[in-house]
């Protein structure tokens, strides 16, 4: 992330943030980018590749929770 392409109104609004906000920001944008170099690698869709990242950096524990949170409202037999 170039803060440096900011307009100054954005910048502004950027170093408003808390710390762990502007922080979680400038990761958040390097994880798109390497989700970009990814994809464009592979031909696949980069929001599936940013969700994929995303969740490998939670525990197994956090993954299957929430697999599992997931599957009970998104069942195939649910009528």
């Amino acid at each position: 992330m170039n803060l440096d392409d900011l307009s100054p109104e954005m910048r502004a609004e950027f170093d408003a943030l808390p710390r762990e906000h502007r922080e979680w920001l400038i990761q958040d944008e390097l994880l798109w980018q390497r989700a970009h170099a990814i994809a464009g690698r592979a031909s696949v869709d980069v929001s599936g590749v940013y969700h994929v990242l995303r969740n490998l950096q939670k525990s197994p524990s956090e993954r299957l929770r929430a697999g599992l949170h997931h599957g009970r409202y998104f069942r195939a037999d649910r009528r």
